[in-house]
């Protein structure tokens, strides 16, 4: 299955919310979050989102394409709200990503990527360097949901620790 097709149901505009936190023990901030997602140069998705911190306007574009396909790393099922996701990777068509995102990317953008589960999750995975040590990374997960609503889910991985849900980000379609 190629991106446009695994993303299908979820094109178009969205509104609703944002949990985000920093630290696994903080507590989660919500936001007002509005998504547009579309199809570009064929075969490409583009999901441009807005959100808030501390009442600050932020914004994100993540760029998805199919890829190959990605072993080790791009995580597994999502489970209840804010635990980590396992660590085994799924197998299935690959796709990447370009990421930037206001407040969590900048001032560079974050290349991802990961597999399209079976259950049409796309789950992906990238780092980034830390000031000292090992690299840090993301994970992104976009689930499109049935066409009334979808859920973009990002972990932070910190190494020597499990991965913990950073932002929870939920939609229903734009009335």
């Amino acid at each position: 299955m190629k991106i446009v097709e695994c993303l299908a149901p979820f094109t178009g505009t969205w509104q609703g919310h944002n949990r985000m936190r920093i630290m696994p023990t903080d507590e989660y901030q919500e936001s007002v979050s509005a998504a547009t997602v579309a199809v570009t140069a064929k075969d490409f998705v583009t999901i441009e989102y807005t959100w808030a911190h501390e009442g600050q306007p932020q914004n994100g574009l993540l760029l998805l394409g199919s890829g190959p396909s990605a072993r080790g790393g791009a995580g597994g099922d999502a489970t209840a709200e804010g635990e980590a996701p396992p660590s085994d990777a799924s197998s299935g068509p690959g796709a990447t990503a370009v990421w930037v995102d206001s407040f969590h990317s900048g001032p560079e953008w974050l290349t991802l990527s990961g597999n399209i589960g079976g259950d049409g999750v796309v789950r992906l995975t990238g780092s980034y360097p830390a000031p000292e040590g090992p690299d840090w990374g993301w994970q992104i997960h976009i689930e499109p949901g049935d066409g009334n609503g979808g859920r973009i889910i990002m972990h932070n991985v910190v190494p020597g620790h499990d991965p913990y849900q950073v932002v929870a980000a939920t939609y229903r379609r734009q009335a």
